[in-house]
């Protein structure tokens, strides 16, 4: 039977023994011992923090702009023919061009635009579609109208300011005749074979008209059948380069 009253001791004792080998193995000779001092903490230097906000200086001075300047532009975000009519886009000038007093407008100014139209491909082969009015500068942090006419984007010569899609009402005739073609192009084999065989040879026409009146029907229909297909998408990835061209002489603040 074991004897209860020992247990307490042995605990005891064990627990010294635990509280002396401490003591031997990491010399902790009092409970007031002090520890040593953390490392200092050398101060952030702020001094080379990149200000991400441009530093403007406005003069409060009215500059002009000629009319016929034209400017590089880089699109900050992406824009595809499913954008939203009214959809604000804005750009940075990858040039910089003078005004009249030969002020120098530097390049990454701002300009800002408007999508004033814009659709998804359509039926009877039409490409997406996106119409992009520029009509704002920011020179010196402060925002002045601007009338421009986008000529080129994406090195792609643009009129009347619309950006659209590859039309592919052809292409997607020919794929439409396609069929007809090459249902005709195996009739014509077979037809070659059957002309080599005798008396087999007089029935080789059979094959032949049946492709011809094939191909035929094909391509009367197909004209009805490219009507219900749609053009190529528009895309354009942010950084897309455009050409805008300033309308008139233009007065901006700056």
């Amino acid at each position: 039977m074991v004897n209860l009253n020992l247990m307490p001791v042995m605990a005891v004792e064990f627990d010294t023994s635990i509280d002396a080998n401490i003591r031997k193995n990491y010399n902790v000779s009092s409970d007031k011992e002090v520890l040593p001092a953390l490392p200092s903490v050398v101060p952030t230097d702020t001094t080379n923090v990149i200000n991400e906000k441009p530093q403007y200086n406005p003069t409060g001075k009215i500059y002009v702009i000629k009319g016929g300047t034209k400017i590089i532009l880089n699109s900050q975000r992406a824009i595809s023919d499913r954008i939203n009519k009214g959809s604000k886009i804005s750009f940075v000038s990858q040039n910089g061009f003078e005004t009249k007093d030969k002020t120098i407008i530097p390049a990454g100014t701002l300009f800002k635009g408007t999508i004033t139209d814009a659709h998804p491909p359509q039926l009877s082969g039409n490409g997406g579609l996106i119409e992009l009015k520029i009509d704002e500068i920011y020179f010196n942090g402060i925002a002045s109208k601007i009338e421009t006419k986008l000529s080129s984007a994406n090195s792609k010569k643009v009129f009347f300011s619309n950006i659209k899609g590859k039309r592919s009402y052809w292409h997607n005739f020919a794929k439409t005749t396609q069929p007809g073609r090459k249902f005709f192009g195996t009739t014509q084999t077979a037809a070659s074979a059957m002309a080599a065989i005798p008396i087999v040879n007089i029935f080789s026409f059979i094959p032949l008209l049946g492709g011809a009146a094939f191909y035929t029907v094909n391509i009367v229909t197909a004209p009805i059948i490219t009507i219900f297909t749609k053009g190529g998408n528009l895309s354009l990835p942010a950084g897309t380069s455009f050409i805008i061209k300033v309308s008139s002489d233009t007065e901006i603040k700056g």
